[in-house]
């Protein structure tokens, strides 16, 4: 195997994996770089119609990539008032798998007097979270869930910017969050902020509310 199939390969893989992505902007993403290694590909192996059906593709997911960063989006937090709420309740059930897999502690029943937000982006329902409060000062986030289409850190960055207006007005200082959540949920906290700490000899995710993002 030379240098130029490697080559082939690779734009092989990436056209593979972007074809296994959810979020629409990593699937325009990997594929525009798989699109543009078999453009290269096909000049190397002196295929015209590979070059220029391949580097056609990666026009059109550039364009797409351009305007997904171009459209302004409108976002918008709508305030639950009880776990009874229909709407919730069919949320919660639809996404239930995904919920169960990064959450699985969350029942919707044991919620006692918790804070939930609906996010819509564009009237879109695109993320849930729910935290109820654990004392004066600190408020336990026990759901932040994003719909597969929608995660790209766009609602965490709007809802954290948010988080001193909603909560820090009502006496709250600090989320907390089990450490007990999968890997990439970790990796999620700690991309908006949050940092370990012990408390009462239990692992948590912490952060300040209003705390910029890193």
């Amino acid at each position: 195997m030379n240098w130029v199939e490697l080559i082939g390969y690779a734009a092989s893989v990436a056209i593979g994996a972007a074809m296994l992505m959810k979020s629409l902007i990593r699937l325009r993403t990997i594929g525009l770089l798989g699109a543009v290694l078999f453009s290269y590909y096909g000049i190397l192996i002196h295929s015209w119609p590979v070059f220029l059906m391949n580097g056609f593709i990666a026009a059109v997911h550039l364009y797409y990539l351009l305007q997904f960063k171009r459209k302004t989006e409108f976002f918008e937090i709508m305030s639950v008032p009880t776990p009874d709420t229909p709407f919730l309740k069919r949320f919660i059930k639809f996404y239930q798998k995904e919920i169960a897999y990064y959450f699985p502690h969350f029942s919707l029943e044991k919620l006692r007097n918790a804070y939930t937000y609906f996010l819509f982006r564009d009237m879109v329902p695109a993320a849930l979270f729910i935290a109820e409060p654990r004392d004066k000062e600190t408020l336990e986030i026990v759901l932040d869930f994003v719909t597969p289409n929608y995660r790209d850190l766009k609602n965490a960055y709007f809802l954290f910017g948010k988080s001193k207006k909603i909560f820090g007005s009502k006496g709250y200082k600090r989320f907390i969050t089990p450490a007990t959540v999968p890997r990439k949920h970790q990796k999620y906290l700690k991309r908006m902020g949050f940092s370990l700490v012990k408390i009462n000899g239990k692992q948590y995710y912490q952060k300040a509310i209003g705390e910029q993002e890193k």
